[in-house]
């Protein structure tokens, strides 16, 4: 049987993430070994951005699986915001990492010291090689999900602190810098922080009910009133349970005369929003007269 009938989408993703996390625990410990004998603050650095991404993938996982539950009375969404709450643990691990490289290198920087360049490069290669390989399995997935997408994110950084790792002991091995070892900690700091905050902000954005990236209330409620039927569009929410569910609600003046006219005037509404807009699910109130205060057009919830 292959391999596409044994296993669902969401067990391959899992599979890929206990991959990822194990791949990633050795490379912490060999990494923080090697950043201990050979003396490297960068190695150290990554060390420990591969311990905190290890962490990380694993609150991945587990929100994964958490996502997968179904509804209960308590929980009328069930638990499908999991994978979101994992992104921003994730999120906030990166900041706390970051944080103890940038003091860790401005001190380094003030007080240089001797670096063993053979156990650097020697270990930042295995590295290296390891992220490579997590990031073929995650790969393929990262689309599909918020947090999948953090997770994949976590592995190219760390990929690319492989290579700024092995550039710098080239640098200390053939022209003697030792100032650059921790001089590219800060700039991996410096990068890490630039992309982590957008990861932030997004997931931000899903908790706080926020409008989604790609939807404009304004072009919504133009496209719904150019409906045959549909007089005003206001009290306009729309918000999103998680990356890929977005929800709306709103209430319609509308000129139906009947209750068959109204019912056909949902549809073709529900129709547009998922079609125009990716809104699988909406709430919508309708009205003959509409609501005294009508100025609340746009917002969100």
């Amino acid at each position: 049987m292959e391999e596409n009938q044994k296993f669902s989408p969401s067990q391959k993703n899992e599979k890929a993430l206990i991959i990822a996390i194990a791949l990633n625990f050795i490379i912490s410990l060999a990494e923080i070994g090697g950043g201990i004998w050979s003396g490297s603050l960068a190695l150290l650095s990554d060390a420990l951005h591969n311990l905190g991404d290890t962490v990380s993938l694993f609150i991945s996982l587990f929100s994964l699986r958490l996502s997968r539950r179904e509804e209960t009375p308590e929980r009328t969404y069930g638990y499908r915001r999991a994978e979101v709450l994992a992104a921003f643990l994730n999120s906030l691990l990166i900041f706390a990492t970051l944080i103890y490289i940038f003091v860790e290198a401005i001190q380094r920087l003030l007080s240089p010291q001797v670096v063993k360049t053979d156990i650097l490069l020697g270990v930042a290669m295995i590295g290296l090689l390891g992220n490579l390989f997590s990031i073929l399995i995650l790969s393929p997935r990262s689309r599909e999900s918020l947090n999948l997408r953090s997770a994949f994110w976590h592995l190219m950084v760390d990929t690319f602190s492989s290579l700024v790792v092995i550039t710098g002991a080239l640098f200390i091995k053939y022209q003697g810098w030792f100032f650059i070892d921790p001089l590219l900690s800060l700039g991996l700091s410096i990068l890490l922080l630039r992309g982590s905050w957008k990861m932030f902000r997004e997931v931000i954005n899903i908790l706080m009910q926020g409008t989604p990236p790609h939807l404009s209330p304004e072009s919504l409620k133009k496209r719904l009133e150019s409906l045959p039927g549909v007089k005003n569009i206001h009290h306009l929410h729309v918000w999103s349970l998680n990356e890929k569910e977005h929800l709306a609600e709103f209430h319609v003046t509308t000129t139906c005369s009947s209750w068959e006219e109204v019912e056909q005037l949902r549809e073709e509404i529900q129709k547009t929003l998922l079609e125009d807009f990716q809104i699988e699910h909406s709430t919508i109130q309708f009205e003959n007269k509409g609501c005294e205060n009508q100025d609340l057009i746009v917002k969100e919830k």
